[in-house]
């Protein structure tokens, strides 16, 4: 029973009576059911203004919520709220007490004040286990703006009765829009808090990049946000979650670098990275290093090689084309390549050519079989695409296993029997696609060495 205690899940809001409390406070740090390093994004539970009193010394002067921070939990943290000189004008957060306080202390030295310098630093106050870094830039870009108006109008040490106002404006904003604006006299401020995203995965010679911003809609894979009616119960904001972001648009005319511009036109949905870079004239790496930046801010996605010998097979996913208009209207949009014709596709089309896609049938057979019939006036290659950014189908990938040893070159290298070194890259880690590129072989001729060999065999994932 005593292991079980310990171990149960309970909520944040469970212990909001206790923030006033150390003991509640470390129950509500041992018993949440997040934890810091989770990756959880949480909102901003408080926004306040910390300053050094020339009398009383480190103290909050304005606070929204008010009395979110008691003066007890503030005094154990006021020696890094108001720090020394070293680390001041330095992103700074702090952990401490069931708090993560993120900080940018400002200190302004001038006569004009009672011990000639003045030290303040506006504070976010989140959850102990949110991740706040993307808060950072926010938070400094605030204390250089402060600091501006301090010099000019003594904005923040005259004891502002805008301030409160302004703290919650900002507390509010940043979490329902993520994006703010602060407008005093001729000043105008926007804020807005960034996403801070994962590493993308590696870029291989095989990979087919597909702009995102071609197929209309947001991330792949992820419905499009929707709006909840008017007295419908809002979702609680106990954390923030990045995938439900809102629907993704990029401007693709944006100022690029030249080499990326150079490359746009050339990312169709089809053409692989070498043929990208061959076509382009420009190094692989370079190719290769700018498709990874596009895939970095979502501008692009990663598919395997488009050919009519591959087999595909539908996903869990394929439901959400039953349901979803949006999703519907865009597909048709995109096969027919927004395409005015009276004769347009209809829905049951798309999906008995993606219901027939399955394990043992090739998109050849399948593309034969609708053409012979008088099929749908659409390009199927365009129907394979969609699907596939969308998540509606995977690709099953060939990946050639040598059974036995393969013979040794007899201190030969692999470039006098090319057809031996192709061989040593039957492991099972390549599959045909990127051993055709790393052998700078077709198709064709992968496949009849791969046939002619009885100790190869093939596994399909």
């Amino acid at each position: 029973m005593q292991v079980q205690n310990r171990l149960k899940v309970v909520r944040q809001k469970d212990y909001e009576g206790d923030i006033g409390s150390n003991l509640g406070l470390s129950n509500k740090m041992m018993e949440t059911r997040y934890y810091e390093g989770c990756g959880r994004e949480g909102p901003i539970r408080c926004i306040f203004l910390g300053e050094f009193h020339p009398v009383a010394g480190p103290k909050i002067s304005c606070q929204f919520p008010e009395d979110y921070i008691s003066k007890e939990v503030f005094d154990s943290i006021s020696a890094f709220i108001i720090p020394k000189p070293q680390i001041q004008k330095c992103t700074m957060t702090i952990n401490a007490l069931g708090h993560k306080v993120v900080g940018y202390p400002i200190r302004i030295d001038n006569s004009r004040y009672e011990r000639n310098v003045y030290l303040f630093n506006l504070c976010f106050v989140c959850d102990s286990w949110s991740k706040t870094v993307q808060y950072e830039p926010v938070v400094k870009k605030l204390g250089e703006h402060l600091t501006i108006m301090e010099e000019e109008t003594r904005f923040v040490s005259s004891g502002s009765s805008k301030l409160p106002t302004l703290l919650a404006h900002l507390l509010h904003d940043l979490n329902t829009h993520r994006k703010a604006t602060l407008v005093e006299g001729d000043t105008v401020m926007h804020l807005k808090v960034l996403e801070i995203r994962n590493d993308p995965s590696p870029v291989h010679d095989h990979d087919v990049p597909v702009l995102v911003t071609s197929v209309g809609l947001p991330r792949p894979g992820r419905p499009r946000r929707t709006t909840p009616p008017e007295g419908a119960e809002i979702q609680s904001d106990e954390h923030l979650d990045l995938e439900d972001d809102e629907p993704f648009e990029i401007d693709m005319e944006a100022d690029w670098d030249l080499t990326t511009r150079q490359l746009l036109p050339y990312i169709n949905g089809y053409n692989h990275v070498s043929k990208i870079a061959a076509d382009t004239n420009v190094e692989k790496t370079l190719v290769k290093s700018c498709i990874q930046n596009l895939l970095y801010y979502g501008a692009v996605t990663l598919i395997p090689v488009l050919k009519f010998s591959n087999m595909y097979r539908a996903t869990p996913n394929l439901s959400r084309l039953f349901g979803d208009t949006e999703l519907q209207k865009s597909c048709l949009a995109y096969i027919t390549n927004g395409s005015d014709s009276k004769d347009k596709p209809c829905l049951s089309d798309v999906l008995g050519i993606l219901c027939s896609l399955q394990q043992g049938t090739t998109l050849r057979t399948v593309s034969e079989r609708y053409v012979t019939a008088q099929g749908p006036p659409f390009d199927i290659r365009r129907l394979v695409v969609f699907a596939q950014l969308h998540g509606l189908i995977r690709c099953l990938k060939k990946y050639p296993v040598y059974a036995k040893h393969p013979p040794r070159s007899n201190g030969f290298s692999s470039r006098a029997d090319p057809v031996l070194g192709i061989r040593r890259l039957f492991t099972g880690h390549h599959c045909t696609d990127e051993i055709c590129c790393m052998a700078r072989v077709d198709l064709p001729t992968l496949d009849q060495i791969i046939e002619d060999d009885p100790n190869v065999v093939i596994i399909w994932r």
